[in-house]
């Protein structure tokens, strides 16, 4: 078993702060980064009001914009007619 002074010789990475060291350390970084954040996406539950939540104000945005196209087209074609 190590002893406390050996353990603090202990160099897990060079310290270089060399072109190549940086940009491993970065790919690394990346890669633990995606791993973590798509393992929190798993064990999330998932959020059902939310979704139905943005759904809703979708499909009510839309229904609103056909109903302001077609009173505007019947506005039009009254308008037309009264010419």
């Amino acid at each position: 078993m190590a002893t406390q002074g050996e353990r603090q010789d202990f160099k897990w990475r060079p310290n270089d702060y060399g072109s190549t060291t940086l940009a491993r350390y970065d790919q690394e970084a990346e890669h633990w980064f995606r791993a973590f954040r798509n393992a929190e996406r798993k064990n999330r539950p998932t959020d059902y009001k939310g979704d139905l939540n943005t759904l809703g104000l979708l499909i009510s945005l839309v229904v609103s914009l056909i109903t302001l196209i077609v009173l505007l087209v019947v506005q039009l074609i009254k308008w037309l007619r009264s010419q």
